[in-house]
């Protein structure tokens, strides 16, 4: 019996560690796959993505080969675009869908960015604004070699995210499709429920205390919602 694989996309700036502490936790039918993207982790000697369609290229050439087994796909913040796109890719692509997308953490893509364009921002300023929101580990603020090393990186996936143009695609999903989102997130302004016009799936939205970075403070709770997901997916096609 083939097991479910649930690829795992990163926030920006981060990389494939960020789902390490999950492989404990995930019911022994799903395989985590973290994707390593360009230019962290294993990859760090690798160029930025210039673009969202670079990033998703790169990533659909990394798991297309796994493909042939069923799969779902969780994304927090640039990793819930990147989802999107990937979706949209594999589906053109391959003919087939995940089970089920988990998109944590963003709007849905054709909702206009309406936040401070980052990407843009002086040295000083952007780390400001980066430092304000959290989840960047306070060692890259204090230790400048580190910052000169991580900021660019940083800066990269804020410009992939700020410069995206969302196109009308034939495509909807006909997955469920599960949103999580942080309470006191003001990265996310109301633009949620716009998800559930990219499936004819069934569609909810889960909310947990905290900011744009809830997923480190809930992992238990989240990978619980993941398991009971994926296993009802099990159960209801005979696997």
């Amino acid at each position: 019996m083939s097991k479910i694989q649930l690829f795992c996309l990163p926030y920006a700036g981060g990389s494939a560690t960020i789902y390490s502490k999950w492989k404990r936790l995930l019911n022994a039918d799903i395989e985590l796959y973290p994707v390593e993207l360009a230019a962290r982790g294993r990859r760090f000697n690798d160029s930025p993505y210039a673009n969202v369609e670079e990033a998703v290229e790169d990533i659909y050439r990394e798991i297309s080969g796994r493909l042939h087994a069923p799969f779902a796909l969780f994304g927090h913040s640039m990793g819930s675009l990147l989802t999107y796109e990937l979706c949209c890719k594999i589906k053109q692509q391959k003919g087939v869908e995940p089970v089920h997308i988990f998109a944590s953490g963003r709007r849905a893509p054709h909702c206009p960015h309406d936040r401070k364009v980052m990407h843009l921002l002086p040295e000083a300023e952007f780390m400001t604004e980066v430092h304000q929101l959290g989840g960047t580990p306070r060692e890259l603020f204090e230790n400048q070699e580190l910052a000169e090393i991580f900021m660019p990186l940083l800066r990269a996936d804020y410009k992939l995210v700020e410069t995206y143009a969302y196109h009308e695609k034939n495509v909807k999903f006909d997955c469920d499709l599960t949103v999580l989102n942080g309470k006191e997130d003001d990265m996310v302004p109301g633009h949620l429920t716009a998800w559930n016009d990219h499936t004819n799936g069934s569609f909810k939205i889960v909310e947990y205390d905290g900011g744009h970075f809830f997923i480190h403070d809930h992992t238990e709770s989240i990978v619980k919602l993941i398991n009971e997901t994926l296993s009802i997916v099990a159960l209801s096609s005979g696997r």
